[in-house]
């Protein structure tokens, strides 16, 4: 598969030997540094509109936090005012509940309206005649009556 160099050129071992090293001449290797650098003559405008934009993008950032905080701030005061809402509608619920009942109606009957209970001397009965007595009234002749009576049986038919 691969080809593998067999020989010992990865031990070079004159590397190690402390003579070897002395007789060479240390060299140092030679740095200049230009005089004008990129970091002192970057491009100043690129700078400021690179700084510009960044600060638009973080006055966008904050403004977009600001409204969220103050939506969220109504959301929280309207769950607020909707909870008082209901816990008013199931107070009135219940004492509507409790103004509903027997006891309440005959107590402000008496007291507000002045009324009392009925007693037996204030009960009169009336007797009325049973079902087998039938009363037929008299047949009018005029053409006109019963004219009018047609007129008026068509009109209550029609419904008006």
């Amino acid at each position: 598969m691969y080809a593998y160099d067999k020989s010992n050129a990865a031990y070079d071992l004159s590397r190690f030997d402390v003579e070897e090293r002395e007789k060479k001449p240390k060299t140092t290797p030679h740095i200049r540094i230009h005089a004008t650098s990129v970091a002192k003559s970057g491009n100043w405008f690129g700078t400021i509109v690179l700084v510009a934009f960044a600060a638009v993008i973080a006055f966008f950032f904050v403004s977009g936090k600001a409204s969220l905080s103050e939506v969220s701030t109504q959301i929280s005061a309207k769950t607020t005012e909707l909870q008082e809402a209901k816990s008013e509608n199931v107070r009135l619920q219940a004492q509507l509940d409790n103004m509903v009942t027997l006891s309440k109606v005959e107590e402000m009957a008496v007291s507000e309206l002045g009324l009392q209970k009925t007693t037996k001397n204030q009960v009169r009965y009336i007797y009325v005649q049973d079902r087998t007595m039938v009363q037929v009234a008299e047949k009018e002749e005029n053409v006109f009556a019963s004219l009018k009576n047609w007129l008026d049986g068509v009109s209550d038919y029609l419904g008006f």
